[in-house]
């Protein structure tokens, strides 16, 4: 569960059904308790609820890949989650590896350090920004 409601697009490559086409073909939320709904567009718009959350909606409409879920946020949102998957790996008793959780680097990885570090999300990211005077 997290603290509010996350939207989403379903936007479909290949049209199984040969009913809703194919781009963006609807909308969805995902709400802070884990249950989903999408908004169907088109001709016939309908909403439908999953209360079994997002792994519903993949499984009734994902067709095998032929639909993806698109998830939509803002890059600061986005960034937050990357920085916060990419943390450093720590035991139960408070021990560390020092390798990365999501990537096994050593912490702070590359990734880690882009998506912490103040710069507009939306540039180009050349890894050679980050490294520091001994590593260049």
């Amino acid at each position: 569960m997290t603290d509010r409601a996350q939207l989403f697009r379903l936007v479909r490559d290949t049209d199984i059904s040969g009913v809703s086409g194919t781009g963006h073909v609807a909308d969805g939320v995902i709400f802070s308790d884990g249950q989903a709904a999408v908004h169907w567009l088109g001709r016939w718009p309908t909403t439908t609820p999953h209360p079994e959350g997002i792994v519903s909606v993949k499984g009734v409409h994902g067709h095998s890949g032929a639909t993806r879920i698109v998830l939509l946020d803002n890059p600061a949102d986005r960034l937050a989650r990357i920085a916060e998957a990419h943390s450093k790996n720590a035991t139960a008793g408070g021990m560390t590896s020092g390798d990365n959780n999501e990537c096994g680097y050593a912490w702070p990885c590359p990734t880690w350090t882009w998506a912490t570090t103040d710069r507009d999300p939306l540039a180009t990211w050349d890894p050679a920004d980050d490294d520091t005077e001994e590593q260049k």
